[in-house]
């Protein structure tokens, strides 16, 4: 995603607490990038806090892996996205129900991230 979009700022949030109004003012898009989005709370709570600072803001998130039950008709990301302005893309949708977390969570791993605390 940084190589498509070289200008764009970023910003590692851990939590959406990370995300504050100054790094939303004046932009008119946000796109996060999740490797793999199990149930979608944590996404959600991002994109939540995310429309309460700008309600106007268009909202795009891109995943490795989705779990078929976070998108699923009636699940909170799913009534999230049919208000407007939300889309998810992923490159793959799977019924498998493993979720890592904490250090060995698989963005960690695929990101090379785990330093980032």
């Amino acid at each position: 995603v940084s190589d498509a979009f070289p200008n764009a700022m970023f910003l590692h949030a851990r939590c959406a607490a990370d995300v504050e109004e100054t790094h939303l003012k004046d932009r008119n898009a946000v796109i996060l990038v999740d490797s793999v989005i199990n149930t979608g709370k944590s996404v959600l709570q991002m994109a939540q806090h995310i429309r309460e600072i700008n309600t106007a803001i268009q909202i795009a998130v891109v995943a490795g892996v989705v779990q078929k039950e976070a998108v699923s008709v009636g699940s909170p990301l799913h009534a999230f996205a049919r208000e407007g302005n939300f889309n998810l893309v992923a490159l793959r949708l799977s019924a498998n129900e493993y979720s890592g977390r904490g250090s060995t969570d698989t963005g960690n791993r695929l990101f090379s991230t785990v330093h980032l605390a």
